[in-house]
């Protein structure tokens, strides 16, 4: 019985660090798009807000964007308990982190992406 205990709070456990990684990973890609919009798009050029249809300028645009961020945020603090719920679940003693590879997954260079 305690083994199944166990088994059931891993699965848990992955399921929340899953949710994690994810709202994680669309803060960085909110993140990467902001970067590209800031080279590509000059001040002054008027954007369409794709949900509302209004016009907007670079700014305004960056204001929606990190509006989902802070949503986002709200939802990880809401899915962790403010981080209570979390300690050590991303702790694995077993696995190396490659540097590397992060590096290439954050620049878009990695195949996957």
């Amino acid at each position: 019985m305690f083994d199944l205990f166990v088994a059931y709070a891993i699965m848990v456990g992955m399921s929340i660090a899953r949710q994690i990684n994810e709202k994680l990973d669309l803060i960085l890609a909110l993140r990467k798009e902001m970067e590209k919009m800031d080279r590509e798009i000059t001040d002054d050029q008027l954007l369409n807000n794709i949900t509302t249809g209004e016009k907007t300028n670079k700014a305004g645009a960056f204001k929606l964007v990190e509006a989902q961020i802070t949503e986002i945020k709200k939802e990880l603090n809401n899915l962790t308990n403010k981080g209570k719920n979390v300690k050590d679940i991303f702790t694995n003693n077993y696995y190396v982190n490659d540097l590397m590879q992060d590096r290439e997954i954050v620049e878009g260079d990695y195949p996957n992406n």
